[in-house]
């Protein structure tokens, strides 16, 4: 059984071992040591990462009970030398031990209890069983977690057996049978866990709460621990400049600056919306049957479909007694619709119908109003021609 050094010294870096298996499984290929410092994943808690005589390590799991180190190609027997990626295995420590401060403070002053937990890539969650957090608990929540850190609190992992926990005032169950490690933070947590912790509250630096939703029947919580947090800072105060150099506003106003700004743009989003609406009705005027067709037949470029389907509503009303198609098309593509004044006949479906077959397309509609798209694979003009034709059938 391989000796789990992170258990004996989270903060211990690199070490000497010695492959006592090595293989392939359906992950690729693996390694198993006498000795590792690499944290398997497990608990909510990412694998750890790093090399193994300069081999890369890509995952590292527990299968069958073995610890397996899965790397980028074969190692052999023997002794090697092994070095995590120490910045991504400090990261994971300051959010999983900010993890446990913050689910013992919503737990303690609130009454919400954590149910599951997840370290992610950019950022850390919680799920809790409460359907609201008001402002006032976040703010508090935050105060007190952050208190917490100040106070250079030891965090302790100790080893009890299964007989032991009925004793214990545990947060929730353990989730594994045999021997139960159990992470102590004096006076404010005491939960079994395997993952990996700094030795002290100090070490996790700071926790800012960021961010919640609903999920689950409770609520997500966001949030992010020590070098993860200064960097969201870091981040806050860029954007934040940039936004006072470019809104012209000192920040106690940027707020009523970008306020204006958006109901600038929705005004001028109206004002262009209702020109819009007056060029298409000027466009519709223009356009009337041709005396020799009878219909109202026009191809437009890379024109928006739902721009085509306006002006052809707005034909048609002008128009009652006439039926048209429009086409919009581009290299590979082209789009129809086909309508009818109110006093016309014919179903516009039909020829629709036509259309489609005629370009392996797709679309749908009513009497009045057709619409769809298929392949441009030939002259616009055979798509005018069996429009016309179809309108004549069905008269």
């Amino acid at each position: 059984m391989t000796t789990k050094l992170y258990y004996e010294n989270p903060k211990l870096k690199k070490t000497n071992a010695a492959v006592v298996r090595s293989d392939k499984d359906e992950k690729g290929y693996f390694s198993v040591l006498d000795q590792t410092c690499f944290y398997p994943e497990g608990g909510g808690q990412p694998a750890d990462a790093g090399v193994i005589n300069k081999v890369k390590v890509v995952d590292v799991q527990t299968v069958d009970q073995e610890i397996r180190h899965y790397t980028d190609q074969p190692l052999p027997l023997g002794a090697v030398s092994a070095e995590l990626d120490w910045e991504r295995r400090w990261d994971h420590m300051q959010q999983h031990a900010g993890q446990h401060v913050l689910s013992a403070i919503f737990d303690d002053h609130y009454g919400m209890k954590t149910s599951s937990f997840h370290l992610g890539a950019e950022r850390v969650s919680i799920d809790l069983d409460i359907h609201d957090i008001t402002k006032e608990q976040w703010m508090d929540v935050e105060k007190k977690a952050n208190e917490v850190i100040q106070r250079h609190l030891q965090i302790q992992s100790t080893w009890i057996t299964a007989e032991e926990v009925s004793a214990l005032k545990l947060r929730k169950p353990p989730a594994v049978d045999g021997p139960i490690r159990l992470v102590i933070i004096d006076g404010v947590d005491s939960n079994a866990c395997g993952g990996t912790h700094p030795l002290n509250t100090a070490e996790i630096g700071a926790i800012k709460l960021i961010s919640m939703e609903k999920s689950k029947g409770g609520m997500r919580v966001y949030f992010l621990c020590g070098t993860r947090a200064f960097r969201y800072f870091q981040q806050l105060l860029e954007t934040t400049d940039e936004l006072v150099r470019q809104l012209n506003a000192p920040v106690q106003e940027l707020n009523k600056a970008a306020m204006a700004i958006l109901q600038e743009k929705a005004a001028n989003e109206k004002t262009i919306k209702e020109l819009n609406a007056g060029l298409l009705e000027a466009e519709a005027a223009l356009l009337s049957p041709d005396p020799e067709k009878g219909t109202i037949e026009k191809v437009f470029g890379n024109r928006a479909i739902k721009e085509v389907q306006q002006l052809a509503k707005l034909t048609a009303a002008n128009h009652p007694g006439a039926a048209l198609l429009f086409l919009a098309t581009n290299q590979e593509e082209v789009r129809f619709v086909c309508a009818r004044g109110a006093d016309a006949d014919g179903d516009m479906r039909i020829p629709l119908k036509e259309l489609l077959a005629m370009t392996d397309g797709k679309g749908g509609g009513n009497a009045q109003f057709g619409q769809g798209g298929g392949v441009f694979a030939q002259p616009v003009e055979n798509l005018f021609e069996a429009f016309r034709n179809s309108l004549k059938n069905l008269q």
